[in-house]
């Protein structure tokens, strides 16, 4: 059971750091920090970044889309880690149509590209410089659904027929139920089990 829970344990950390396709550069490919962008010579178009963030807001142009975004830093998957504090915000150019019901307010998104000029905006009414990519890909991440989960001991498993005796109580094996609305319900055999330890 022990390797089993390792097996698994390193299945699950080998697919969370996995960097979507379109988002995967060579190990050598130089890439600016978000805090040293606006210290970037914009003359040398092939300064590259790999931001990420949420989504503040977005506006269709005539022939790109522009995504206004809260910074994060990054995981190893390249997802934003979303903190109670952020370094600023920063403006996505994507040439052609993004549609804002898709990427809208709240979403996740990474994105590559190159670094241009810094442009003048405000934030309400509070005058901001926001560091522009031009995105070669963007890539909008799924909302993780989250779920509580309760251990219980279940009283009633017992061992085999041929043991011939029903375990102690502290020995029995652990049962788990998701108490989220988003998760399915335990089976009613395991309802009862849980009504009759109460």
């Amino acid at each position: 059971m022990k390797k089993l829970l390792i097996s698994f344990s390193a299945l699950l950390l080998t697919a969370c750091s996995a960097i979507p396709e379109k988002l995967q550069l060579a190990a050598d490919t130089p890439l600016t920090n978000y805090q040293d962008a606006l210290a970037v010579s914009y003359s040398d178009s092939v300064a590259q970044a790999r931001w990420g963030g949420v989504i503040a807001k977005v506006d269709n142009l005539k022939d790109s889309t522009r995504i206004e975004v809260v910074h994060f830093e990054l995981s190893p998957s390249t997802r934003p880690k979303q903190k109670d504090e952020t370094l600023g915000r920063f403006r996505i150019y994507y040439p052609g149509l993004l549609d804002p019901m898709i990427y809208k307010k709240g979403k996740s998104i990474t994105v590559v590209g190159n670094i241009a000029a810094p442009e003048s905006g405000t934030i309400g009414e509070h005058p901001y410089q926001y560091p522009v990519v031009k995105a070669n890909a963007v890539h909008l991440w799924k909302d993780i659904q989250q779920a509580d989960v309760m251990l219980v001991q279940n009283p009633f498993w017992h061992t085999p027929s041929y043991w011939h005796h029903y375990r102690p109580y502290g020995h029995n094996p652990v049962v788990i139920r998701r108490s989220s609305s988003k998760v399915k319900k335990s089976s009613s055999a395991g309802n009862k089990a849980q009504n009759k330890t109460r």
